[in-house]
């Protein structure tokens, strides 16, 4: 069987809506969310012919000071078995984010891979 790109959208759409949690090394500032959103990319087949799909997640943390962050992570995709690969991701509240493409816009290597409006 082979999953058609609909059914892996479908697959890859099943944690929006439910709750997320950070844990951390202590138990100190571990948070509980909930995936709001998700945008989806293909992003290509390695040599071992295994797929890999990026993920950009909106997560809210009702606890937090800055409630709304964004998780940037991957998945691998091996036959029909789709597998959370980022396990090491980034997560930071969007004004952190905000001010990491900002920085990161300044250097026109990055420029160059953004769209143009």
């Amino acid at each position: 069987m082979s999953l058609t790109k609909k059914e892996i959208h479908a697959k890859l759409r099943k944690p929006v809506g439910k709750p997320v949690k950070f844990n951390y090394p202590g138990g100190v500032d571990n948070k509980r969310g909930c995936v709001r959103d998700r945008v989806i990319v293909w992003s290509g087949i390695s040599r071992s012919r295994a797929v890999y799909w990026d993920v950009v997640d909106l997560i809210e943390f009702p606890d937090e000071k800055h409630k709304r962050w964004i998780r940037i992570g991957y998945y691998r995709q091996v036959g029909d078995k789709l597998r959370w690969a980022g396990q090491t991701t980034i997560t930071e509240p969007c004004h952190i984010m905000k001010r990491i493409f900002a920085q990161a816009a300044k250097k026109k290597w990055f420029r160059d891979v953004l769209p143009r409006a």
